[in-house]
């Protein structure tokens, strides 16, 4: 047998070896910038000083795992759950202070969590724990090891010599926000949260070195403001002002997934934009919550922006690529007083501040979680503006300024329409 068969034999071999193997995940968080340049050279330095083998041997950067390794039969309601403990965290931060080891078996940089760290990864293994095959020291009545790992497994002769070295060596002492969460499967990226941004990303936008850079400036921007995210508030005192989420305007398939009462996009695209205009006048104000268009082969928010009524401010939702507007992103906090009342916009409610205990107007849910977010939800005071909560068009400050009384009267007048039969 040549040396061409036996390669292609041990590929075959492999592969089906590797579908008969459940898929493994893991989450972690992955240093980034100068962090991430520093423990890889001194990973590296270790490995090639003493010959043993190299954490970031695969191209991994250091990494801190705060989940796993772990399998799982649901990976959907897997991955719908990590992003949910992520998003009820904002601003994370944690402290590199020198360097431990476990016996004489690892190596690592000494990490200091801070409480909300401490609580993320407890309420991810909660929420893990449940559907996943987790691993002992993902019990949530243990107490986690913080750390990330410089040289393990073939260590153990030599480890006085390495740990001498280090002790040696310049010694890590800096504090750091947790920028990003990875879910790993199979060792690939499957999914990121990036708390800094707020959003999901697939792989290739965690690949994206150009939203990094967006992340990093924004970082430095919280940073330059001791620690606190940009905010714009809004005042009000006329009642031309109005409200609206999710158009999704192109977006074939969001006619079936809401129950929209439209025979195809092209009649949705008409009716909401006449809805809007017939509504709005030139001179009004409009909120928008996000998601103006979706799908593949929309056309930019822009061609649309240019057909609607009024001064629309732009926040922008899961789904936005705005270019070329003025618009405010999920990494800013936009708030509006309105007659001594206050308000937080924002297109996911999730989002919210921690400390936030006033009425939130957001969209996102669409009709989808009426129990929970209805068009006013008294006890949690939200208010949710998407389109089919609104009977398609834009809804009058005057309606939701007082969620208790008029709120709940137009919700009345309505409910009959938007709820999915």
């Amino acid at each position: 047998m040549g040396w061409f068969d036996k390669l292609f034999k041990k590929k075959v071999y492999k592969a089906k070896n590797e579908r008969r193997t459940s898929p493994h995940y893991l989450i972690e968080f992955r240093f980034q910038g100068k962090a991430k340049g520093w423990g890889k050279k001194l990973s590296a330095d270790i490995s090639k000083k003493f010959g043993v083998k190299r954490v970031a041997r695969s191209g991994r950067p250091p990494h801190i795992t705060l989940y796993g390794r772990f399998e799982t039969a649901n990976e959907k309601e897997m991955a719908s759950r990590f992003l949910k403990v992520c998003k009820q965290f904002d601003l994370i931060k944690f402290r590199l202070n020198g360097f431990s080891h476990i016996e004489n078996r690892v190596v690592q940089i000494n990490v200091e969590p801070s409480q909300e760290l401490k609580e993320f990864r407890k309420q991810l293994a909660a929420e893990m724990n449940s559907i996943c095959n987790a691993q002992e020291w993902d019990n949530t009545q243990k107490e986690f090891l913080f750390h990330a790992t410089l040289a393990f497994k073939d260590i153990e002769s030599k480890f006085e010599k390495i740990w001498t070295y280090l002790q040696n060596s310049e010694q890590p002492n800096k504090s750091m926000y947790l920028i990003r969460t990875t879910l790993l499967k199979n060792g690939k990226i499957l999914l990121e949260y990036d708390f800094i941004q707020r959003r999901a990303l697939n792989r290739m936008e965690a690949l994206n070195g150009k939203i990094m850079r967006t992340t990093i400036d924004y970082l430095k921007e919280i940073k330059a403001n001791k620690g606190k995210r940009k905010e714009t508030v809004f005042e009000e005192t006329k009642n031309n002002v109005f409200f609206i989420s999710d158009l999704h305007l192109d977006h074939k398939n969001i006619i079936k997934y809401t129950k929209r009462p439209f025979e195809n996009v092209h009649e949705m695209n008409n009716v909401l934009v006449n809805n809007w205009n017939s509504t709005v006048k030139p001179n009004d104000t409009v909120y928008f919550l996000g998601d103006m268009v979706f799908g593949r082969g929309c056309r930019p928010a822009t061609h649309w922006l240019k057909q609607l009524n009024g001064k629309i401010i732009f926040i922008e939702g899961n789904h936005e690529e705005v270019s070329g507007i003025n618009s405010f992103p999920p990494a800013e906090n936009v708030f509006l007083n309105y007659k001594g009342k206050k308000f937080l916009l924002v297109h996911d409610p999730a989002l919210k501040p921690k400390d936030w205990n006033d009425w939130i107007i957001h969209g996102h849910h669409h009709n989808n979680h009426l129990e929970e977010f209805p068009f006013v939800n008294g006890d949690k005071k939200t208010i949710n503006v998407s389109v089919e909560l609104t009977d398609y068009k834009p809804v009058p400050i005057q309606t939701i300024i007082n969620p208790e009384l008029e709120s709940i009267k137009y919700w009345k007048t309505i409910k009959d329409k938007i709820i999915k039969k």
